[in-house]
């Protein structure tokens, strides 16, 4: 390990659907930390749905774009399939996460940092993180979620993203707009949304609905 920092590296892992203010936070703090950080963007191989309306190019571009002056060296951006769905997070899936870190950086990380969501508890057997450090940050530092930013989005409320969103990425606006709004469910919600109430809170309402069929769904796929 280098001595100029205090890991040498370290992984942040997440759907990232799109990356906003709290996610940065999860890289800026392992780029402060490690030598090299590893982002693995995950559900890459779905897109155009609910949960993951974005390609995998697109998210990734959007983290790229936030750091146009870092190193491949330095900072590595990977996809990362799920085993089933994004539901199915459990000790297979955090062997599978270390199998993957270790194909990319032939060692696996020394700091894992990601927010205080409900799974990550769930993601490694006890042996698997022996020799690694955890870093969680609150996701009351950064109160906002991927759901929502989708939501401003879909609403057009291009301040509010701006305020949420990297200023390096606000470029990208349009861009991200046209390709959520082309995904057939949130095209509902709008066409919905626009009947009555063109509002965050009228979408947050149709969103969870449909979020709730979907995981439902998805997790008896996996039973």
């Amino acid at each position: 390990m280098s001595d100029n920092k205090f890991y040498d590296l370290g992984v942040v892992c997440g759907r990232f659907g799109h990356e906003h203010l709290g996610h940065v936070a999860l890289f800026d703090n392992c780029m402060a930390l490690c030598n090299k950080t590893l982002i693995l963007v995950g559900s890459s191989q779905e897109h155009g749905t609910l949960r993951n309306p974005f390609k995998i190019e697109t998210r990734i571009d959007v983290i790229k774009e936030t750091y146009p002056n870092m190193s491949e060296d330095t900072l590595m951006i990977k996809g990362i399939r799920d085993l089933t769905n994004e539901y199915d997070v459990n000790a297979k899936w955090g062997k599978f996460v270390k199998s993957e870190v270790e194909r990319h950086e032939h060692q696996f990380a020394n700091l894992m940092v990601y927010g205080n969501d409900e799974f990550r508890s769930h993601w490694f057997d006890p042996e698997d993180l022996s020799k690694t450090a955890e870093l969680i940050i609150p996701r009351s530092a950064n109160p906002i979620s991927a759901t929502t930013i989708r939501g401003l989005l879909v609403i057009g409320d291009k301040k509010s993203w701006q305020e949420n969103t990297h200023p390096l990425v606000h470029n990208m606006y349009d861009r991200l707009r046209d390709e959520i709004l082309s995904v057939t469910s949130y095209k509902k919600i709008y066409d919905e949304i626009k009947k009555y109430d063109f509002s965050l809170d009228s979408f947050m309402n149709i969103y969870k609905k449909l979020e709730e069929i979907d995981k439902i769904e998805k997790l008896n796929s996996i039973k």
